[in-house]
């Protein structure tokens, strides 16, 4: 009976730390690598308590990455008397200009900030750049923290505008 509780923790030992180590790893996966046959015929049964599942899960979840490093371009900073209304107008012009480009308004003290594009790269961020010059000729790209929502959004967005562009061909 010792041996066997000793296997159980060092297993849940094993798949908490693989789980932290691995997010893309779950403990089913673990699971099933576990119970596929060795050319010996071995092979592992797992059963853990529902305790140390949701304990796993909790650990998993709390590990998600919701944010990357990325890139925006900066086209409005002002700390002036009127920062916070020219600020909500360069946000409110940008987004009638250009729909398809996610904008975002910031205060960082002591500046109301306009950052646009969800860039995963320099490169990107300064195409988006060119493309903006003519209407913000102060743009510039700047790094920030990318919600992986909106890089999500913006990227299936992209793919539904190319296919339209494809079928009106």
């Amino acid at each position: 009976m010792r041996t066997s509780i000793k296997i159980a923790l060092l297993l849940t030992t094993a798949i908490l730390s693989f789980s932290i180590s691995s997010k893309a790893q779950n403990i089913e996966a673990m699971r099933q690598s576990l119970a596929t046959r060795t050319m010996s015929g071995d092979h592992v049964s797992v059963t853990e308590d529902s305790s140390v599942t949701s304990a796993v899960q909790s650990v998993e979840r709390n590990n998600r990455t919701t944010t990357i490093n990325g890139f925006r371009v900066l086209i409005f900073s002002d700390n002036g008397q009127y920062a916070s209304d020219n600020a909500n107008d360069v946000l409110t012009g940008f987004q009638r200009r250009f729909p398809h480009i996610n904008a975002y308004l910031v205060y960082e003290s002591p500046y109301f900030k306009v950052s646009v594009g969800d860039c995963t790269t320099m490169e990107e961020a300064q195409m988006l750049m060119a493309e903006l010059l003519q209407y913000y000729p102060r743009a510039f790209p700047r790094r920030e923290s990318i919600n992986l929502s909106d890089l999500q959004n913006t990227r299936a967005r992209e793919v539904d505008e190319a296919d339209s562009v494809r079928h009106k061909h």
